[in-house]
């Protein structure tokens, strides 16, 4: 869908013929912590209506900027390498986890999770670990336990 210039309004128009930085630039600045989430930094550029991100620490200094591509690139990943990645690194190495009794099925960034594990700890360990996984855009449970130890 196009817009013409004087439809988007009078901030659109004025940072369209600006001269200097300070014209042309959004402001007040949009900003995100350091240890934001990607789910977050995206929310934040949605809500404001921004391309980009000032990404700023604790103590409010400059530690660069994180844009849409950036973003995306944590989110679009082949559902095959993310269930690769889930079987090994995480079930397997992690929580060596024997992967046969466990079934990862990934489709479009969701991951169903199901069969059985040892211990209800253990697959609520597994399920956090999981939804921290670059490209894991939300997690099914659907685990078995032989025993409730939480």
């Amino acid at each position: 869908m196009s817009h013409r210039l004087s439809e988007e309004g009078p901030d659109l128009r004025r940072q369209a013929t600006g001269d200097t930085a300070a014209q042309l630039m959004t402001a007040p600045a949009v900003t995100v912590p350091a240890i934001a989430s990607a789910v977050m930094a995206a929310r934040r550029m949605d809500e404001h209506g921004v391309k980009r991100l000032i990404v700023v620490a604790e103590d409010s200094t400059l530690q660069g900027v994180v844009t849409r591509r950036d973003l995306l690139k944590a989110f679009v990943r082949a559902d095959a390498d993310i269930a690769h990645e889930l079987r090994e690194d995480v079930l397997k190495r992690s929580l060596l986890v024997e992967t046969a009794d466990v079934k990862v099925e990934v489709y479009q960034g969701v991951v169903t999770l199901s069969g059985n594990m040892d211990r209800r700890s253990r697959a609520l360990l597994a399920l956090r670990l999981i939804a921290r996984v670059d490209g894991v855009v939300d997690v099914i449970d659907k685990l078995q336990w032989k025993y409730d130890d939480t």
